[in-house]
């Protein structure tokens, strides 16, 4: 589970900025390199359960990126909060994630229960400052043929917790090379695609 870490979370933060066709975050990483390469973060989801979800909709998140206006919700996250059965009608059983997160991180360097911890109360507040900007994102009519619409709020907070515990990576336990450097300006604006 380790090695999945936050790319099975932050796939997800298409919710976090408005997308615009000359979005950097599109053109993807400077650099070849995988976030659990640079640092091992305490991760929700077997690999397994992110590749289903990932495979279905990545192509409908990627277009999403591109328009303006309202984030769109990102079914990638509300797939893979569903297969937690952390998702149920707008809402984050955020207990259940807390469990989830922790439990992740027992086998893991001491450290990474706090930083996960203050890391899962940013996200919730900064769910909370987004409340009517998430909410008007489950609302929007599909923009293009197929579109489903999913609500924000499962991106919002996978894309901010990965972001975070990324950007929060120890420096005992971050792999400082060019390459990682690169890896960890980029997304601490921009979602693992």
């Amino acid at each position: 589970m380790a090695e999945v870490n936050l790319i099975v979370l932050v796939v997800f933060g298409i919710v976090l900025s408005s997308a615009f066709a000359d979005n950097p975050c599109l053109k993807g990483p400077p650099v070849p390199k995988n976030a659990a390469e640079c640092c091992v973060t305490p991760s929700l989801v077997e690999p397994s359960a992110f590749m289903a979800c990932h495979s279905k909709w990545i192509s409908q998140t990627k277009r999403q990126m591109a328009i303006e206006g309202i984030p769109r919700g990102c079914c990638v996250a509300e797939c893979v909060m569903n297969s937690t059965k952390l998702y149920s009608n707008g809402k984050i059983d955020r207990e259940a994630l807390t469990k989830l997160y922790l439990d992740s991180a027992k086998p893991m360097p001491p450290e990474w229960k706090q930083i996960a911890l203050d890391s899962i109360d940013a996200c919730f507040k900064m769910a909370d400052s987004m409340k009517d900007e998430i909410d008007a994102g489950a609302v929007l009519k599909p923009a293009f043929e197929g579109e489903q619409i999913c609500h924000p709020i499962s991106g919002t907070i996978l894309a901010c917790m990965g972001m975070t515990l990324f950007a929060k990576c120890p420096a005992r336990l971050f792999t400082v090379n060019a390459d990682c450097n690169k890896l960890k300006k980029y997304h601490s604006q921009c979602p693992f695609l």
